[in-house]
């Protein structure tokens, strides 16, 4: 049986493609691999430096917002040029080579800005230890229930009970979001079940006061204490808090 070859299109048809292709899908492209480098310069360098970041927070409130269309744009344009295709192949037409080249690189940025935060950090864990904010990759690692960005800085010897900047540790952050196995992992590392931020609270204070029963239960059961700071030493942490974020911004 012989085999059917793709049929080629005419110079008119395939100019057309290839005009609407680059008109439409270059700028997403473009736009969105700038996002992709911002972000990603957040989630490393600017991450090492200043400590875990709102990622996008910045951008989105200033003229770089507009940098956040391009993804979208980009999505619709993988959509449309997939199902193009897609028609194509059941036609036996063939497909220029730049539209096959155009949407693996678009489905590439698209991917790379898919990668969570957490890839990055445990991927540069060694950068992570080596400044003032292990605590702080601690405690949001933990709030976020990342297990695997907790365990590679306790691997590298960040200490279970590292704290951010309010005093919180890790089980803390758990405790208070109900993540049940970096609970599990931090306690059988050996965490302080009765450790206090600088509010004066304790793990166990933490969940209840938020609702988290099965984490309430488990540390009551491993002997964790509730305990509550009073007023006035709430009322100082906030103000040391504050005081430290004015000397920052400075």
């Amino acid at each position: 049986m012989e085999t059917l070859k793709p049929q080629e299109r005419t110079p008119s048809e395939a100019s057309e493609d290839s005009a609407w292709v680059w008109m439409w899908g270059l700028p997403a492209i473009c736009g969105s691999a700038a996002l992709a480098g911002r972000l990603a310069w957040e989630e490393t360098a600017l991450t090492w430096k200043s400590g875990p970041q709102m990622l996008g927070f910045s951008l989105a409130h200033g003229i770089g917002a507009i940098l956040f269309f391009f993804p979208l744009l980009l999505v619709v344009w993988v959509v449309v040029v997939a199902a193009q295709t897609l028609r194509y192949l059941i036609k036996r037409r063939a497909t220029a080579k730049q539209v096959w080249a155009m949407l693996a690189l678009a489905v590439s940025v698209l991917a790379f800005m898919e990668l969570p935060y957490g890839f990055w950090q445990r991927l540069f864990v060694n950068r992570l230890i080596g400044g003032s904010h292990a605590g702080e990759f601690m405690y949001y690692a933990a709030v976020e229930g990342d297990l695997g960005t907790v365990r590679a800085l306790v691997s590298r010897g960040v200490s279970v009970d590292s704290t951010s900047r309010e005093g919180k540790t890790g089980l803390h952050a758990a405790a208070a979001t109900g993540q049940m196995k970096i609970l599990r992992y931090l306690v059988s590392r050996g965490a302080n079940l009765n450790a206090l931020d600088r509010f004066g609270d304790s793990p166990l204070e933490v969940a209840a006061s938020r609702g988290q029963n099965e984490a309430e239960q488990f540390l009551t059961d491993r002997g964790a204490k509730r305990i509550r700071g009073d007023d006035t030493q709430r009322q100082r942490a906030v103000e040391e808090i504050v005081r430290e974020d004015i000397q920052r911004m400075r």
